[in-house]
């Protein structure tokens, strides 16, 4: 009986530290997070699925990490790690571990260079533009998506080497990938499918402007030789923020060769509510006329607290006759698809709690 509350105890010892998101490791810091993002969607496929309902549970982007740091005095330089993965609270489906943003390098004087799988340059900028975060307002379903259907321009580098640094308010980033879609994970890399991306981030301590570029190009991108470059640029100030995004994609896939703009605002209304809006328009690709789109998101956000969040969230994209850009695609776990020409759209209450 004893050892069995001697066994207890040193399990409690172990397990209450980390519910503090952290646990101290021979002196090194390991956090435990993760973040939990569901909701319920009533979407329209307009002719896709006729004969469905379409209410849906989603679990959009849901995800457990470890990361953490170790400090090698004699040289100056420290250890750091990430592992993430996504989970899938809806459906309880499996996966390895390591699907998001997984890592290990050293952080010195000359920034920080890591090993692994992790967002490129050119996707971090999509990312700090958009205000949807993985709901069904997603920038995903045109921003890096071809005009025949699918998310594609927005990826993590595989087998990558990345380097990062800031430089007052500057952070500049390059990421190498040896074989950017490794569809052979156990054989040697295929250099002929190396990707290369860089990108700059400014924001500045005195004023409310921000920027960002990045340029990107594949050697294979899901069999396409691809490259392209994004322009952001956002004013933030007391009233919220608004941004502005430029991309501009050539590929040997015609569907992705093709200009997209977008626009978007948060605007605060105390009480930690606020109002968000975005727009992006898809120019014609070069798969020929009318294969351009428009897609308007709309949602009021409520933060409870510094962890949990509700929301109510629309997403509509308007294709032209010969477009099929998603009505939800890239983060939220349920897309939504439609038909050339097609209107399809989302009305999506949700939950994001972040531990």
């Amino acid at each position: 009986m004893k050892k069995r509350m001697m066994t207890t105890a040193a399990a409690a010892a172990l397990i209450l530290p980390l519910t503090a998101n952290a646990a101290k490791v021979i002196g090194d810091k390991l956090e435990i997070y993760g973040k939990l993002h569901l909701s319920i969607d009533a979407s329209d496929t307009d002719g896709l699925n006729t004969n469905k309902e379409n209410l849906s549970v989603s679990s959009n982007s849901s995800r457990l990490g470890f990361k953490g740091k170790h400090k090698i005095a004699t040289s100056g330089l420290t250890v750091v790690y990430k592992l993430e993965q996504e989970v899938s609270v809806g459906s309880g489906s499996s996966a390895t571990l390591t699907t998001r943003n997984s890592y290990a390098g050293l952080k010195g004087n000359f920034g920080q260079v890591i090993a692994g799988h992790h967002d490129t340059p050119f996707k971090i900028i999509g990312s700090k533009w958009g205000v949807f975060g993985d709901s069904v307002g997603e920038r995903r379903s045109v921003l890096g998506a071809k005009s025949s259907g699918g998310n594609t321009m927005n990826q993590r580098g595989k087998n990558a080497l990345m380097w990062s640094n800031k430089f007052e308010n500057i952070k500049a980033m390059a990421m190498y990938s040896t074989d950017g879609a490794d569809s052979a994970p156990t054989a040697l890399d295929d250099n002929d499918n190396a990707m290369f991306s860089v990108g700059v981030l400014y924001k500045g301590k005195d004023t409310p402007f921000y920027f960002g570029a990045a340029y990107e190009d594949w050697d294979s991108l899901k069999g396409n030789a691809t490259d392209g470059y994004r322009l952001m640029a956002g004013y933030k100030a007391k009233f919220g923020k608004i941004g502005f995004i430029y991309e501009d994609i050539s590929s040997s896939n015609v569907a992705l060769d093709r200009a997209v703009y977008g626009l978007n605002g948060v605007f605060k209304l105390g009480n930690g509510l606020d109002l968000r809006g975005q727009l992006l328009v898809a120019d014609d690709s070069d798969a020929g006329s009318d294969t351009g789109a428009t897609r308007i998101s709309l949602g009021m956000f409520k933060r409870l607290d510094k962890q949990t969040s509700l929301y109510v969230a629309y997403g509509q994209t308007d294709n032209d006759t010969n477009a099929n850009y998603q009505g939800v695609d890239g983060g939220h776990g349920d897309e939504v698809k439609t038909v050339s020409g097609g209107t399809p759209s989302a009305l999506s209450l949700g939950l994001v709690y972040k531990f």
